[in-house]
């Protein structure tokens, strides 16, 4: 006889449980859970499968859904989902021991249902490449590309700049430039709550903190906004550009990208600098990082590869 088990919102005597299936499968603490909840407030909902073992409830999986922000298309085109919510899938998690019985596609789906259910788009980010097959028969669909890259100070990455500067913005300020930089390209304008994380984890603004921060980058000479970035502190002797947007190119000129992403290093006192940023058309190097609920047809109205458009850019992978 198979065990019962039913899918529900996360309750407060929950908590503990949910930190330890999250610490298990992604290393996540309850501090971070905390800083994720108080970003989101109540743009967001965990659902949980809990079986009934025995007449005992046990924690099998779970997965978080958030209000990531919304779709936006550019003026030229005419298309339904243009201007859509989105509810992002993320840290879809099973336990080890309960691995094999398809929870992990039954959470996604009743997740994907419910954000349907109010006409709102469904996305994911996989956790890796393999992931894209697992995902595809629950009706989602390769959409959001990025370029992801690590560039260290021996490479030969400065494109000829002349000493840029930088300077610490605002998040109001950060998202006004990602709007502007990309308004010629499919891409999520990001929530209240997207926007308060993405802060919160680049927080800081100097050297000593690491160089985290969001930053306007701007040429050294001229004092042209080159690019923006959202850096926070990796491992010792890193950092990691978790956004990093160039002014030329809708976001993506890779060249000026890596020399900024390697200017960034040398400005903490980092070894490498890890980054993401969007793709160029015909780029061979992208990855898809994110996948989307909608039909074939509603996406060839907002993207054609075969017309070198821009790629379509999610932004933070919230990992």
């Amino acid at each position: 006889m198979k065990n019962k088990y039913t899918i529900r919102p996360r309750e407060a005597s929950d908590f503990e449980e949910f930190v330890s299936l999250r610490h298990k499968v992604f290393g996540d603490d309850a501090e971070f859970i905390k800083f994720f909840d108080d970003c989101f407030r109540d743009a967001y909902l965990d659902f949980l499968i809990i079986e009934d073992q025995d007449g005992k409830d046990v924690l099998q999986a779970a997965l978080t859904q958030f209000e990531m922000g919304k779709l936006i298309v550019p003026g030229n085109k005419a298309s339904e989902i243009d201007g859509r919510s989105i509810e992002m899938s993320y840290a879809i998690c099973t336990d080890p021991s309960a691995r094999g019985n398809g929870y992990g596609s039954h959470i996604t789906v009743y997740a994907r249902e419910i954000a349907e259910s109010s006409r709102k788009l469904s996305m994911l980010s996989p956790a890796e490449p393999s992931l894209v097959k697992f995902y595809e028969p629950l009706e989602y669909k390769e959409f959001m590309y990025a370029e992801q890259g690590t560039v260290t100070l021996d490479e030969q990455a400065d494109f000829g700049l002349s000493q840029p500067s930088f300077e610490i913005i605002s998040p109001e300020e950060y998202n006004n430039y990602r709007e502007a930089i990309l308004k010629n390209r499919v891409h999520i304008e990001l929530s209240a709550g997207a926007l308060r994380f993405a802060a919160g984890s680049a927080e800081g603004g100097g050297p000593d903190d690491g160089g985290a921060g969001l930053l306007l980058i701007k040429d050294g000479v001229s004092a042209l906004p080159l690019a923006i970035a959202a850096c926070e502190a990796g491992e010792p002797g890193s950092l990691a550009a978790a956004e990093l947007l160039t002014f030329s190119e809708d976001g993506g000129h890779k060249e000026l990208g890596i020399a900024i992403a390697k200017a960034l290093a040398v400005r903490c006192g980092a070894k490498r600098c890890d980054y993401m940023m969007p793709s160029r058309s015909g780029s061979e190097t992208s990855a898809a990082l994110g996948m989307i609920s909608a039909s074939y047809e509603e996406l060839a109205e907002v993207y054609s590869a075969a017309t070198s458009e821009c790629p379509p850019y999610m932004g933070f992978t919230f990992g």
